[in-house]
């Protein structure tokens, strides 16, 4: 069995870029790595943003120790032999060019996480289990594709577990792979433009992988948007409605309530 984590970053207004990744391994080398990163963290839950910035449990600390903390995590993780994958979304330039529409690269990042880790099971020929802190749309995202598109998860075990990320040493993995992610893909769009020696020292084993998506990529899906909204059969306003009717506002729950909806109506209009 392949045992899947995964986790969730933003800035810190959640208004330029946020990421979702996985971090893919055996029991084997979980129970490997539990351990060491629990006792090197001394019982204090780890938060990749507050350690790097020296906030919440880390604002009692100096800043070099938390420093120096954060670089043995991630060589930790880097020697593991985990395998990972973040997918980052540049929200300004979704704002820019989608203004008006509903939110809908966190829904496929999540879908481009689970076919990544669909290869992985593929090559090694083995089930996947997946362990996440977000139990609501977590769970909805899971349970629509697995309803709708149900080859995409027959690697995968039919249920998600979920956790509290201050139980779980392993969503704390998921935590900075995640955050990394999120950073990698800030310093791609601005304001800064750097790199970072933690990503260096992940993606130098080949194991870790970021994806983006950019401004090019929301250019493309609106000058596409036509085509697209011929092919699914619907489009903002269709939303909009639905909304209305069950006097609902935009969240991302609602939006995969909505998905969730027009698949079934797809597969059998008398259903609805």
């Amino acid at each position: 069995m392949i045992l899947i984590y995964g986790d969730d970053s933003a800035d810190e207004k959640r208004q330029r870029v946020s990421a979702v990744a996985v971090v893919v391994g055996t029991e084997r080398m979980w129970n490997q790595i539990e351990p060491k990163w629990i006792a090197r963290n001394n019982e204090v839950p780890f938060h990749a943003r507050d350690c790097e910035t020296d906030n919440g449990d880390y604002a009692a600390f100096p800043h070099e120790r938390n420093k120096e903390l954060y670089k043995d995590l991630t060589v930790m993780l880097a020697e593991s032999g985990l395998i990972g994958r973040g997918e980052g979304i540049d929200l300004r330039a979704q704002r820019e060019i989608f203004p008006d529409a509903p939110d809908i690269a966190c829904y496929k990042a999540f879908v481009e996480l689970l076919e990544a880790v669909k290869n992985v099971s593929i090559h090694f020929q083995l089930p996947a289990k997946f362990s996440s802190e977000n139990e609501y749309n977590a769970g909805l995202l899971y349970k629509g594709i697995r309803d709708n598109s149900p080859e995409m998860l027959e690697w995968f075990d039919p249920e998600i577990s979920f956790a509290a990320a201050k139980s779980s040493a392993r969503l704390k993995v998921a935590d900075l792979l995640a955050y990394e992610a999120m950073k990698g893909i800030d310093h791609s769009v601005g304001p800064v433009f750097r790199g970072r020696k933690s990503w260096e020292a992940l993606a130098k084993t080949r194991r870790f992988e970021i994806e983006g998506f950019g401004r090019e990529w929301f250019e493309d899906i609106k000058k596409n948007m036509p085509q697209l909204e011929k092919q699914s059969g619907f489009n903002q306003n269709d939303y909009t409605q639905w909304l209305k009717d069950r006097n609902r506002k935009h969240s991302i729950s609602n939006l995969i309530h909505f998905t969730n909806w027009l698949d079934k109506k797809r597969r059998d209009p008398n259903s609805i």
